[in-house]
């Protein structure tokens, strides 16, 4: 009988063939070989599909990214050693480099002003750090910078750059499905889960990835989800984030952004 992989990928799918193709090129030239990769090609609740991709996994760790993404060739090599180097660790993220002709596709770089007046109102001077939540309750985006070289302990990982072991996720019924549509909150909502048992979740510059987002496929029922995902901000707030001035106003801020987007008028 062969022996199981030691990482199973999990890339949840759909309807985006040219970015899927280039996720796929990048693992192919992986250096660490002894892995499988788990497609879930069909639409839903991104929490239930990652979690279907979770029961399916055979390997001591589970990665998983999206299929608009181009790993690093020491990505798994760089996942599977830095696992190596403590056993508190539970978690593994990296870099998830947006370049700047990718960035038109997300509004928290598109807007530059609005960008900056985030920074200043809700990232506490935080900005350049991945991985942290600011007492306002929002994510801090220093992984997408290409000048990221962050080593050390992080409160989430990036969501298209995420890994864990295996056996600890499934202890903790995976990823919380309240979490609907689009599972925006659900990621970190999972890290705060295993950090309450005392897990470590470790982000090495050397788990790079580049992150291309794509207009295609599921970034329509992304850009129609607004009431979904403000929701699961109100719900991963409740449960992590301390009561502030502050986070009042960022809820203020997310519920309005969202408005706006759930009419197109953004």
């Amino acid at each position: 009988m062969p022996k199981p992989p030691q990482v199973s990928v999990i890339i949840p799918t759909f309807q985006r063939p040219e970015s899927l193709k280039r996720t796929l090129e990048s693992l192919k030239a992986q250096t660490f070989k002894n892995f499988e990769i788990i497609l879930i090609e069909e639409e839903g609740e991104l929490a239930n599909l990652r979690n279907q991709g979770l029961e399916r996994a055979k390997g001591e760790v589970v990665s998983f990214i999206d299929d608009d993404v181009f790993c690093s060739r020491k990505w798994l090599s760089s996942i599977v050693d830095t696992f190596k180097r403590d056993r508190r660790i539970a978690g593994v993220s990296g870099p998830a480099i947006i370049r700047q002709e990718h960035r038109q596709n997300r509004d928290f770089f598109r807007w530059r002003l609005a960008s900056q007046v985030y920074h200043l109102l809700f990232l506490g001077g935080k900005g350049n750090l991945p991985g942290h939540i600011t007492k306002a309750g929002a994510w801090t985006p220093g992984a997408s910078e290409e000048t990221c070289s962050y080593e050390g302990e992080v409160q989430f990982l990036e969501a298209c750059n995420m890994s864990f072991r295996t056996e600890l996720v499934k202890e903790l019924g995976g990823f919380d499905e309240a979490y609907r549509g689009v599972g925006d909150w659900s990621e970190p909502d999972l890290a705060f889960r295993l950090r309450r048992f005392g897990w470590r979740l470790w982000f090495s510059p050397k788990v790079k990835l580049w992150h291309e987002p794509s207009r295609a496929g599921a970034y329509k029922k992304r850009e129609k989800d607004s009431s979904n995902r403000f929701a699961n901000y109100e719900r991963f707030s409740r449960a992590w984030v301390k009561p502030c001035f502050r986070h009042s106003l960022y809820k203020l801020f997310l519920r309005g952004y969202y408005g706006l987007k759930g009419r197109g008028l953004i």
